[in-house]
């Protein structure tokens, strides 16, 4: 903000802005798979969304979002990897951004002792109760005589590898290096954990699997199976990286004031 109150962004940072979302553009047009789901490419793996996250984590939620929205927006037009554009995979590239800025921003000015690993193990349970409720809300599960009964075979599939993953990810802390346990740094090892789990959920496993459902007229039971499972990996990946580039480049220093 400037002095009379209005949002304004300096040079410096719409050029940095501006790398990110080229290189952003480079990982998610060029070095990246397509995974079909169930006969759609409907998973992308790459790091894409890295680069935004970090333009959050720099300049914060606004920049962040837009960084998004530049990168989406250029790099459908380039290469659209086989799909028509649609607008609501640009609004989880903006999300992408601004869940990044306004997470690390908070990690910033709440240094409290807070305990991130057990704020994640929350957050994946909470996942879990909702991909049951999700299902029950939709009638794929109902109860007979106090029994779950199952309307699509890939519920019990899709609830058990949720499952697992809940699991695996509420393990990790205790198998961490101590090295990497409970930092009290603003970009601490399970404070980024949090930040990547938290927007893996909501936008990848969340918006996207919406769009998803919306673009190709299937029921989001036909995607989320390859996508929780994906996550299991997805999340460590991207944690270790941006863990190790905060340490590489020195983003406490690089954060705007």
């Amino acid at each position: 903000m400037n002095r009379n109150g209005k949002f304004k962004i300096a040079t410096d940072t719409l050029v940095k802005a501006g790398l990110l979302a080229a290189i952003s553009i480079v990982l998610t047009r060029v070095f990246s798979i397509m995974i079909p789901l169930g006969g759609i490419p409907a998973l992308r793996l790459g790091f894409g969304s890295l680069p935004i996250m970090i333009a959050g984590l720099l300049f914060g939620p606004i920049v962040g979002g837009l960084t998004g929205v530049v990168a989406d927006l250029i790099g459908v037009m380039l290469n659209p990897m086989g799909g028509s554009f649609f607008p609501g995979f640009t609004l989880s590239a903006a999300m992408n951004g601004i869940l990044a800025g306004l997470l690390f921003q908070t990690f910033k000015i709440h240094k409290r002792k807070l305990n991130y690993n057990i704020a994640n193990a929350i957050v994946i349970l909470m996942f879990l109760l909702i991909v049951i409720g999700i299902m029950v809300v939709y009638g794929v599960i109902t109860f007979e005589n106090g029994k779950p009964v199952y309307s699509e075979p890939m519920a019990l599939f899709v609830i058990s590898i949720a499952f697992v993953m809940s699991i695996i990810f509420m393990l990790i802390p205790a198998v961490q290096p101590k090295k990497l346990k409970l930092q009290q740094a603003v970009y601490g090892y399970d404070k980024i954990a949090f930040a990547v789990t938290l927007d893996y959920l909501v936008i990848s496993l969340g918006l996207n699997t919406k769009w998803l459902s919306m673009m190709y007229g299937k029921g989001v039971l036909a995607f989320f199976p390859g996508r929780i499972v994906a996550a299991i990996a997805i999340i460590p990946i991207y944690t270790f990286i941006l863990f190790t580039l905060s340490r590489l480049l020195h983003f406490e220093h690089l954060v705007r004031k």
